[in-house]
């Protein structure tokens, strides 16, 4: 029950928006039935109404028994009295009216104990941490086995460069790492720093790649080679738990491997086994001492070679063994894709470890195959619940009862526009009739020519949604150009409500001009956007476009056969010869992959008029 009382705090915050004045647009008679918007989307909604419906992907780690590690002591439950005030900040009509990927805490000025995601309140109901940074280890298997001689072991979690710079500590042998790792941050994301504590109150920090094998690639060269990166990869075959050690002041191995401190080393065929043996042992020794430690390992990779020279390999090593005051236990050796393990026995003799005993590599040799499920991002639960719920919200305090949704390609170019490039491209052939590049240029100018047509059509249909809707139907798109652009342009034209749901992108897809200011939202989530384009809509239109028009309307149709959404019309926009031509329907059917009923979910229409026809005039609209 504490836990449900967390998660309805939380939502409260969320979904506690300040009244905004209401857009005023100029009513006029609309004989259209205008479904609502509709009670889910009331601010009143409460958590237990919420979490049984959220993707399941948005879960909380400790909600999920079978995926989530026991922990080894009582765990002391955190009371949502217990959250500092300064943890939820007041929300104001500012933060309101903001894009909905808005943060509502910076990460670099968090408090102690802040709520910012899933895995902070796992963490606050496990109690653990010193920090938001801080957190009782939940890697791959349990808790983190510690090195012989460490008494234990801390795990940091860096969100951000500055929590990681932190964390690591900055001092002359870490520098470059860390300027490295500032770099290369957007691609890093997040780091996880195991401090290990020794008897005498001295620590030595790792950077955990458990569960991330890919991250050894983003980690800076100066300080992770590409030897050692290649020699890192072939141990991941093996054990998934693994630290790179950070460099200290003196000697200072390479690894943790499954709580074994190990030194890497590469050797060419011409090299000196004996000679890399030495090198490690110092190493080891080095630090074992200095930390008091028990003996580690060491981990050779035999470049050029196909296969490990066991007997050589053994002998080589027994004869430093017995010259030296060994700081190892255990060698693994590697050559290509073949591994072999030496161990101590009581006679302080090493042999080849039994094939029996030896661990089978975690994945075939074929392939590796990542911890994907570890690895997953779990979306900030802000910026997931705003996206869910501030659209529709921000919707009705301009008075929109309901939506009508246009999609549609974004490269479909206005007539004027098109007719221009067809010139240029007519002129260009003129002078170079053979040249294949502009032959090619000009087929795509002809194309987009007939493509244009169809914004216009989108055009005149968001000014006859506004016309009829009379300020209460809103026109949504995806907010981009080509047929999102038209449809705003229309709607915005005749002056009713045209609303965009822009999508986040890295080089593509900036909001349209055309979208009246205030109702111009911008989301970070594919899921949630596709949620708000649908939401509240008495009808879906569908242009001619590409692979995002298809999906958008394979998920509604798939949604509405199985009855997970209220069915409303559909229509497909253009001839239906085009539609059948590049989705063969009758073809679905005859194969028995859908139903006769099936194809009744949607309708044809190749005019602005049309369309709306269709959707005003459907008899699947609830009258109330």
């Amino acid at each position: 029950m504490t836990l449900r009382l967390l998660f309805n705090a939380l939502l409260a915050f969320a979904l506690a928006a300040p009244a905004a004045a209401q857009r005023v647009f100029t009513p006029g008679s609309a004989p259209t039935v205008i479904p609502s918007l509709g009670p889910g989307f009331s601010p009143s909604v409460t958590a237990p109404a919420i979490m049984p419906g959220l993707t399941p992907g948005f879960a909380a780690p400790a909600l999920v028994p079978s995926l989530t590690p026991s922990l080894q002591a009582p765990i002391p439950v955190l009371a949502p009295s217990a959250i500092p005030s300064a943890a939820v900040p007041a929300f104001s009509p500012q933060a309101a009216l903001a894009p909905a990927l808005t943060p509502v805490v910076p990460a670099a000025s968090r408090p102690e104990k802040v709520v910012h995601d899933f895995k902070d309140i796992k963490r606050l109901l496990d109690g653990g941490g010193e920090s938001a940074g801080a957190e009782i280890f939940d890697g791959a298997a349990a808790k983190p086995v510690v090195p012989l001689g460490a008494l234990e072991v801390k795990v940091l979690r860096a969100e951000t460069a500055d929590e990681a710079a932190r964390y690591i500590q900055n001092t002359p042998n870490t520098h470059a790492f860390i300027a490295g790792v500032r770099s290369n941050w957007d691609k890093i994301g997040r780091l996880d720093i195991r401090v290990y504590s020794d008897a005498s109150g001295n620590t030595f920090r790792a950077v955990d790649l458990t569960g991330r094998p890919g991250l050894v690639d983003l980690l800076p060269d100066s300080d992770v080679q590409a030897h050692e990166k290649a020699l890192i990869k072939k141990i991941q075959l093996h054990t998934d738990d693994l630290q790179i050690v950070l460099r200290e002041e003196g000697k200072t191995p390479d690894l943790i491997v499954a709580g074994v401190v190990t030194e890497m080393k590469s050797q060419d065929p011409k090299g000196d086994l004996a000679v890399q043996l030495e090198h490690a042992n110092l190493q080891l020794l080095a630090h074992s001492k200095r930390h008091g430690l028990g003996s580690g390992a060491i981990a050779v990779d035999l470049t050029g070679r196909d296969s490990v020279p066991v007997d050589n390999t053994l002998a080589t090593i027994n004869a430093f063994a017995a010259a030296n005051a060994v700081g190892f236990h255990r060698v693994e050796v590697y050559a290509g894709a073949d591994r072999k393990v030496f161990t101590v026995g009581q006679s302080r003799a090493f042999a080849l470890e039994n094939a029996t005993k030896a661990a089978a590599p975690r994945s075939a040799s074929r392939f590796f195959v990542p911890n994907a499920l570890h690895e997953a991002p779990v979306p900030d639960k802000d910026i997931v619940l705003r996206e869910v719920f501030e659209p529709a919200e921000r919707l009705k305090r301009a008075g929109v009862k309901a939506t009508i949704t246009a999609y549609g390609s974004a490269r479909i170019l206005p007539p004027d526009v098109a007719r221009a490039q067809l010139g240029k491209a007519e002129k260009a052939y003129q002078r170079r009739p053979k040249d294949a590049q502009v032959r090619a240029a000009l087929h795509e100018a002809r194309q987009a020519v007939e493509n244009s047509k169809w914004y216009a059509v989108a055009r005149e249909f968001g000014g006859l949604v506004a016309v009829n809707g009379a300020g209460e139907i809103g026109l949504v798109t995806g907010g981009g150009p080509g047929i999102m652009e038209a449809a705003n342009r229309g709607a915005l034209e005749k002056g009713g409500p045209s609303i965009g749901y822009n999508i986040i992108l890295d080089k593509e897809q900036g909001l349209n001009k055309f979208v009246t200011p205030g109702l111009e939202f911008e989301f970070q989530h594919f899921s949630t956007r596709k949620m708000a384009l649908r939401a509240g809509s008495m009808g879906l239109v569908y242009f001619p476009g590409g692979f995002g028009t298809m999906d958008e309307l394979f998920e509604v149709l798939t949604l509405m056969q199985t009855r997970k959404m209220k069915r409303v019309p559909i229509v497909l926009v253009g001839e239906k010869a085009y539609w059948e031509k590049i989705l063969d329907f009758s073809e679905f059917e005859r194969m028995g992959l859908i139903s006769h009923g099936d194809r009744s979910l949607f309708r044809f229409a190749d005019t602005a008029r049309g369309i709306w026809d269709a959707v005003a005039g459907s008899p699947v609209l609830t009258r109330r």
